[in-house]
């Protein structure tokens, strides 16, 4: 049990030994853990450097209140574990280096078929330590596969951040479940395009497709470990997460009732008409209205210049 705040055996009898007995000499001491003197003199030393006895006594030495010694050889390792931890990340960097030039097949890993793509999928969300980055768009083999590992990582703590293609704002049951995660801390973004799917974990490890569609054995798709590929491919996220706009508003500041509200930011994120009516569940000739409406304050001709303005007036 010692050993994990680099403490041998003989170090810890002798410890325990000095507590019931802190007059006793370094002979008596050899004596009775039956061992040789340079041993105890070599223990001796590495509890003073560990901080369990001081300098003091008629042998030069007596044990320090546990409590506190112990306390602080703890707070010691602890911090030298942390420092372990963040070299093996630095070795981890150098790890990769190595195999791309000498192995590079084995930075890249392929997932042969859909149901495959989702398990592998959860197991890198149930991996993710820090980030979860993610570019989604249809069509869609199978829906809420990886919810679960998603909710998991935010009750972790893992910052989870995903950008929409428009075109999910069109299937309710999708809008459904970006509601739900959002609702658990995932930040949304949604543009018009996503060019590509993606989930890249704690910037270092990203899964994303080879082939176009997602159905069957025939779907491919690569889980690539850090590399400049997965470098290339955070700094893609981070340059369409600029781009992109919150999928709901983050304002209420609009003029009008909430519905005007909702309309705005819906037509901010570039929902049709047609989605728009089942969303707030009004009629075409009322959408009209309040859109023709919105457009008057705003003093906009059409949805473009009315989502700047509304930016700038910080309605959405």
């Amino acid at each position: 049990m010692w050993e994990a705040i680099g403490l041998s055996g003989l170090e810890e009898r002798l410890y325990r030994l000095l507590l019931r007995d802190p007059k006793i000499s370094p002979e008596e001491s050899t004596r009775r853990l039956e061992s040789s003197h340079a041993e105890v003199r070599a223990a001796l030393d590495r509890l003073q450097e560990s901080g369990l006895l001081e300098s003091a006594g008629p042998y030069g030495y007596r044990p320090a209140d546990p409590r506190i010694a112990l306390s602080s050889a703890i707070r010691r390792r602890r911090a030298e574990l942390d420092r372990l931890a963040m070299t093996a990340e630095e070795l981890a960097t150098d790890f990769q280096e190595g195999l791309l030039r000498a192995d590079p097949g084995r930075v890249i890993e392929v997932v042969e078929g859909s149901a495959a793509a989702g398990r592998r999928v959860e197991e890198l969300l149930a991996g993710a330590t820090r980030e979860v980055l993610a570019l989604d768009a249809p069509p869609y083999a199978a829906t809420g596969t990886s919810l679960g590992a998603e909710e998991a990582a935010l009750a972790r703590g893992v910052r989870c951040r995903a950008i929409y293609s428009s075109i999910v704002l069109d299937l309710p049951q999708k809008l459904d479940e970006i509601r739900r995660m959002t609702g658990l801390g995932e930040q949304a973004r949604v543009r018009s395009r996503v060019p590509i799917k993606l989930i890249l974990v704690d910037g270092r490890t990203a899964l994303l497709p080879l082939t176009d569609h997602e159905e069957g054995a025939r779907f491919t798709s690569i889980v690539v470990g850090r590399s400049a590929l997965t470098n290339a491919l955070v700094a893609l996220f981070e340059t369409l997460w600029r781009e992109s706009s919150p999928v709901w508003g983050a304002s209420a500041a609009a003029p009008g009732d909430g519905v005007d509200q909702q309309i705005l930011e819906l037509l901010a994120v570039g929902m049709k008409d047609e989605s728009i009516l089942r969303q707030l569940g009004i009629s075409e000739r009322t959408l009209r209205r309040r859109i023709a409406s919105l457009f008057d304050r705003l003093g906009a001709t059409g949805r473009f210049q009315a989502g700047v303005q509304a930016a700038r007036k910080g309605w959405i």
